[in-house]
């Protein structure tokens, strides 16, 4: 699932930016959470408590605080969301691109320039996570998957459960342990187990309390005295140097 967080003061233009986004995934086969905020301060308030996002739509010129402020305020909790600014104005767009932002539209913008600059945010998301598995089913057959579509993964004895992106799992004949091998070799350090019987995929993980970590809206439990090992897992796969796309 792709976390998309909108924000801006004006609630028409909140709703015209959901609508664009809207239209451009209409034709693709993601799955997405929307998440509007009509104030800058809250959209911050909920960033400081681990709330996770792949894309921001972000407005510059807030009453209180600019958007380039907001931005380095998701930095500097290890936000690597893809940023698009969106702005009446292009004078605050070497500020935005100081922050690592994908792109910045100047309002109004076109259906089709806003599709460019989603493509652009998109198609480095989808690079980050591209590798294949394969999966060998219970009741016979095979099946490859990318580990993108993979969300969590949970032990039940011989049986592990594989839980994909779209809200569907597939049972696998295979070891916990012996899973998280085969992914370490294909993707090193990005499947954790925040407790025992359970795999989670860094990259799909929204947010960490200290007692869960919620992934695709599954509350995960996560192991007594895991809380602080979890994040700099956490933190060390998301901003490797390995996984630069820029």
């Amino acid at each position: 699932m792709l976390h998309i967080a909108i924000c801006d003061d004006k609630p028409d233009q909140i709703r015209e930016i959901k609508h664009a986004a809207e239209q451009y995934f209409r034709a693709k086969s993601e799955v997405v959470s929307y998440h509007l905020f009509e104030n800058a301060s809250a959209f911050v308030d909920v960033v400081e408590q681990g709330a996770m996002f792949d894309i921001v739509l972000l407005d510059v010129c807030m009453p209180g605080i600019l958007g380039t402020d907001v931005a380095r305020e998701l930095r500097s909790h290890h936000s690597r969301a893809e940023i698009i600014f969106l702005s009446t104005s292009d004078e605050f767009a070497l500020d935005a691109f100081a922050v690592k932002a994908t792109d910045y539209l100047l309002k109004p913008f076109t259906q089709e320039q806003f599709d460019k600059a989603m493509d652009y945010a998109f198609s480095i998301i989808r690079q980050r996570n591209a590798a294949k598995i394969i999966l060998n089913l219970v009741g016979g057959g095979v099946r490859a998957e990318e580990i993108s579509h993979l969300t969590y993964l949970e032990s039940h004895g011989h049986v592990l459960e594989v839980h994909l992106t779209d809200g569907s799992f597939v049972e696998t004949r295979k070891s916990i342990q012996d899973m998280k091998a085969s992914l370490d070799k294909i993707a090193p350090g990005q499947f954790v187990s925040p407790n025992k019987g359970y795999l989670v995929n860094l990259a799909a993980v929204h947010i960490i309390k200290s007692a869960f970590v919620e992934v695709a809206g599954r509350e995960i439990p996560l192991g007594r005295r895991k809380y602080r090992d979890f994040q700099e897992q956490y933190f060390q796969f998301m901003f490797s140097p390995s996984r630069e796309d820029r």
